[in-house]
């Protein structure tokens, strides 16, 4: 059975996300994860980890207001891929953020891209887990592109963008981007 947990940023776990983080995410994606931590403290966001009993398989990071809460961040270890956590803890999210509207990003399919074949797995397992695309997509670092998702389809892309303005408030230079209706 897979539990979520939120933890502190001074959780023995870092160790583990930190090196999670670092190997699944492509550096030109990663935000220094110090400035997580400092975000998270400052009540903009939350790191969960996720366990199957006690061992640790996984984490995601939030950012969050009154209204969306955004997966900013997902990884399961990858000697545990395949194996369903990432759908037991996208169950769990669901649950935890029930008062809100769930949102998260994923690269768009893109047949110039060296991973197009991860991009549309990733689509599918996303939708498999009940996640729409929005009609919105990101444009991010590096020119990257990323299908806006959420578990309801009509999402306000103004909530989307208020929500980034607050989190990177002072820190913008950690996410350009730009909002784009498809």
């Amino acid at each position: 059975m897979v539990e979520i947990q939120k933890i502190s940023t001074k959780s023995s776990d870092f160790r583990n996300i930190k090196q999670v983080y670092n190997t699944v995410f492509p550096q030109n994606e990663r935000l220094p994860l110090s400035f997580l931590k400092m975000r998270a403290r400052a009540g903009k966001a939350e790191f969960c980890s996720i366990y199957d009993h006690q061992t640790w398989v996984g984490f995601f990071y939030t950012v969050y207001d009154q209204r969306i809460a955004y997966i900013f961040f997902l990884a399961i270890d990858p000697q545990y891929h395949g194996k369903g956590y990432g759908s037991a803890a996208l169950a769990e999210a669901k649950k935890r953020y029930a008062d809100k509207i769930l949102s998260l990003s994923t690269e768009r399919p893109n047949t110039h891209a060296a991973n197009n074949e991860q991009r549309i797995r990733r689509h599918r397992f996303y939708a498999k887990n009940g996640f729409v695309k929005t009609g919105f997509y990101t444009v991010e670092k590096d020119n990257e592109e990323f299908d806006f998702m959420s578990t309801q389809a009509d999402v306000n892309p103004q909530l989307y963008q208020q929500l980034m303005n607050r989190y990177l408030r002072h820190h913008r230079r950690y996410m350009p981007f730009k909002i784009i209706r498809e």
